[in-house]
């Protein structure tokens, strides 16, 4: 990716570091389909006792039936937090170069996986984290959320750029569904999402509406950050979707076509102060995926 490109996309990004103490995402660049499961290591089933004597004879077995799987999301114990891998318990200036270029917690410490330290998990354990978003699809049809860090596995801008060996985390929301997803400190990145499948540009960017957010950032002394964007699609000529992103009252918000209030659309890719601005310490935003007003 050549330079003069990079700056442009560091542009375009929106949550990462201005006088919202958050470094802008989207200034980089003017720039899950399966359900999202995480791994987890089953251990196998103990073998069979054994005995010295003949089994007696056994009926013939009834027909097979087709057993039904359960996302991993809803066998996971309710009750217990699942760490992250590698991860922790759990107003700033002009935005510089360096800024963009910032790695932060991409989930890599301790040998993890690349976005390990973003994750979906049960509703109902939210309030063990202390980063959490609540995806919320409020429109009449299915959306593809895809959610990933700012800088990729290869340490350059391409965190939801699609390219070999780079997994994002993915998921669908039915409509009047809601996702919970959780970041571990120090992360910085964003979701996309859009109707059924979020579409590429041609240069491989998750387009879509995008969700940013940088969470307990070290150079902005814990603040964290977040912004509904739109400077990807509209920057590719592709459909805006609408977001409202909120946190105690306050809120960033595009409507389906591209107006915008308090979030970044084409022509904002300069422009400050704009999204949400959280000081240290837990933080909960509410995500309206498809919001129309």
């Amino acid at each position: 990716m050549q330079l003069t490109h990079l700056l442009l996309l560091a542009g375009a990004l929106g949550a990462s570091a201005h006088p919202s103490r958050h470094a802008h995402l989207h200034r980089s660049m003017a720039k899950r389909d399966a359900e999202y499961v995480k791994n987890v290591h089953k251990e196998p089933p103990p073998p069979p006792p054994t005995s010295s004597k003949a089994p007696a004879p056994s009926p013939s077995p009834p027909p097979a039936q087709k057993v039904s799987v359960e996302p991993e999301e809803k066998k996971v114990d309710t009750n217990t937090f699942i760490p992250f891998c590698g991860g922790t318990s759990s107003k700033a200036k002009r935005v510089t170069y360096d800024q963009i270029m910032y790695a932060g917690n991409s989930g890599t410490s301790g040998g993890c996986k690349w976005n390990s330290n973003l994750m979906v998990v049960p509703n109902t354990i939210a309030d063990k984290y202390d980063y959490v978003q609540e995806y919320t699809n409020v429109a009449d049809e299915p959306y593809q959320v895809i959610c990933a860090n700012k800088m990729g596995a290869d340490g350059q801008l391409t965190g939801l750029c699609d390219v070999p060996g780079q997994e994002q985390l993915k998921f669908n929301l039915a409509p009047g569904e809601t996702k919970t997803v959780v970041a571990d400190v120090n992360t910085q990145g964003a979701c996309a999402f859009a109707p059924q499948n979020v579409p590429l540009t041609k240069d491989n960017w998750f387009a879509g509406t995008w969700a940013e957010f940088d969470f307990g950032s070290q150079p902005n002394q814990g603040w964290s950050g977040a912004d509904c964007s739109a400077l990807v699609a509209m920057n590719a000529n592709l459909d805006v979707y609408g977001c409202r992103m909120s946190h105690n009252g306050i809120h960033s918000t595009i409507l389906p076509g591209g107006e915008a209030f308090n979030a970044y659309i084409k022509g904002m890719e300069a422009e400050d102060g704009v999204g949400l601005n959280i000081p240290p310490g837990p933080t909960k935003i509410q995500v309206k995926v498809g919001y129309s007003g």
